[in-house]
């Protein structure tokens, strides 16, 4: 059917499996009724309840706002999409939208901008990352993540605020070895991570803490044959830079709405920025590339891996 929603953004028997992805897709299925019924936001605003500004439709076109059953299928129905198998399947999205991930009951350290990210990492089939200042999160020991937590509170003075923190931090911790339990799966993405040399020379959590995280990263790249780590070299500074200190490139399936960048805010638990037009994606595809063949091969990242490896011996 004309109508259907998947048929709009790429086609497909399959809804999306996360709550983000489920929204997003609602939201460019909804922007596209509008714009092919030459509909500006203030034409819909005011005619169906729920919507009552140009921000409110907006929201809802980006998926960045909980969905209410009634008000989307008032808007179908407002632009003339009344069959019931399109309803139907845009009910079932609706509430694929509101389902809880299994880091829901930690909002308080993974905020809706966070969980965007793992549902990202959830969906997609391969995942780019580049990091200039720390070791990716989904490759950090329990022990290398602990000391970059910590880093934003060491100098809190008040016993009360050092105890808020360091629950904090141990929600976080919690919620970082869980979310690293995807690259185990048998379906999981395959992983590609490009860690500046810079990273491996920063002693973090000390030097039996750093050496532990970069034995970890060896152990990764030698034995696991979905995760690729490569390093780039000092030297390779002389041919390029990249465009972010922290990035990550996702490809995603038809049904999730197109590939999508991460870029990343340090340190910070209220998690990034994301890119999604297209020259955005590209661009930043284009310098993740570049460095990736700067950096060398697997064997090259070894051999980088243990001279850091070996300089932090006792």
């Amino acid at each position: 059917m004309a109508n259907r929603a998947l048929g709009l953004v790429g086609g497909g028997d399959e809804l999306p499996s996360d709550p983000h992805a489920a929204a997003r897709l609602v939201g460019a299925v909804l922007r596209q009724y509008r714009e092919d019924r030459g509909l500006r936001l203030a034409d819909v605003v005011g005619r169906v309840s729920g919507i009552n500004s140009n921000s409110t439709l907006s929201r809802y076109e980006t998926g960045r706002t909980k969905l209410n059953e009634d008000t989307v299928v008032g808007l179908y129905r407002f632009y003339g999409v009344t069959d019931p198998e399109s309803l139907a399947e845009v009910r079932a999205l609706v509430s694929q939208s509101v389902k809880q991930e299994w880091w829901a009951p930690y909002h308080d350290v993974v905020p809706a901008a966070l969980g965007r990210l793992f549902a990202l990492e959830k969906a997609a089939t391969d995942i780019h990352t580049y990091q200039a200042f720390y070791v990716p999160g989904l490759l950090q020991t329990a022990d290398y993540a602990r000391a970059v937590m910590r880093a934003p509170h060491r100098k809190l003075l008040e016993r009360d605020a050092q105890r808020e923190s360091e629950e904090q931090v141990r929600r976080r911790l919690y919620v970082r070895m869980q979310r690293q339990h995807l690259l185990d799966q048998p379906d999981a993405p395959e992983y590609s991570a490009l860690i500046d040399e810079a990273v491996l020379c920063k002693p973090t959590g000390g030097r039996a803490v750093m050496r532990g995280q970069l034995r970890s990263l060896y152990n990764q790249a030698e034995n696991k044959s979905r995760i690729h780590i490569r390093i780039l070299p000092f030297e390779a500074a002389e041919e390029a830079t990249a465009l972010t200190s922290a990035m990550t490139v996702f490809k995603l399936p038809a049904a999730h709405g197109g590939d999508m960048v991460y870029v990343e805010t340090t340190n910070r638990p209220q998690g990034g920025t994301y890119l999604t037009s297209t020259d955005e994606v590209e661009a930043h595809r284009a310098s993740m590339e570049e460095l990736w063949t700067l950096a060398g091969s697997k064997h090259d990242a070894l051999q980088l891996l243990q001279k850091h490896i070996d300089r932090l011996a006792d």
